[in-house]
């Protein structure tokens, strides 16, 4: 069934947000993307803003299709485009900078495929996707910087203090020290903020990061 939502506009104080849906392909995004800004070309026509891409991790060449299709339908001017690629990237770049050194977490640059695990005796940084049937076991936190959709267990050597913090969090199995559990289907769906998963009370809670 066709979905009128997969591509939402919303206006802020900052500018232009444009919010994707990141489990339908990127030629359906493209369609639907089209579709809306030929229907609202003239409300952005002559207009000064900053645009934002959420929702979804993009390639380069992505983006510059994305940005092709606004400027072959509208004048917009776009002043700044903040997409969740470059807010990424200034994360992991700092991120690295300030752990690295100390040998206190273990960065891997890229995706994780089906059968792919890290291991690691302190906190694991996964600049990419962790995707279904990849595994991270990490003996602090977990910090995934792309879509969650594998396995992840931080604090696997007992620390309950731990957490699992993602960009898109969709798990086949999330575990914090020995606690163990499992997603609801309705919480893999549609756009969503990134969460972070922590202990308390001995169960796991999941809370949007603000």
């Amino acid at each position: 069934m066709y979905n009128e939502n997969y591509v939402i506009f919303k206006g802020t104080k900052d500018g232009v947000t444009v919010i994707f849906d990141p489990e339908v392909s990127f030629e359906t995004l493209c369609t639907q993307l089209e579709k809306k800004v030929a229907e609202a070309g003239k409300f952005f026509d002559n207009v000064k803003t900053s645009l934002a891409f959420k929702g979804r991790i993009f390639t380069e060449e992505e983006e510059e299709t994305l940005l092709k299709i606004i400027a072959k339908h509208t004048t917009m001017e776009i002043t700044f485009v903040k997409t969740e690629n470059n807010e990424i990237k200034r994360l992991s770049d700092l991120l690295e900078k300030e752990l690295a050194p100390f040998n206190l977490a273990k960065f891997h640059k890229g995706s994780l495929r089906n059968g792919q695990k890290i291991e690691f005796e302190g906190s694991v940084i996964v600049v990419g996707d962790v995707n279904p049937g990849a595994e991270i076991k990490a003996g602090g936190n977990i910090i995934i910087l792309g879509q969650l959709k594998g396995m992840a267990h931080a604090g696997c050597k007992g620390m309950t203090d731990a957490f699992v913090s993602a960009i898109y969090m969709a798990p086949v199995q999330l575990r914090i020290a020995d606690i163990i559990t499992r997603f609801p289907e309705e919480n893999k769906k549609g756009p969503k903020p990134p969460e972070y998963a922590f202990v308390q009370d001995g169960q796991i809670f999941v809370m949007a990061l603000s």
